[in-house]
């Protein structure tokens, strides 16, 4: 199996959210979107991970 790597685009400026939703603390122990969504991919098929602002 090749290795696939996860590029995410979390640049967006948020203005309908009022902020960057990306990095605002959700979960119970701080966790931001951008964790759940990495965690998410490394536990399915990807194995690494990049990150463009």
């Amino acid at each position: 199996m090749k290795n696939l790597s996860l590029l995410v685009m979390a640049a967006g400026m948020g203005s309908r959210y009022g902020g960057l939703k990306q990095l605002d603390q959700v979960g119970p122990n701080g966790e931001t979107i951008i964790d759940y969504s990495v965690y998410d991919a490394i536990k399915g098929w990807f194995h690494q991970s990049c990150f463009h602002y």
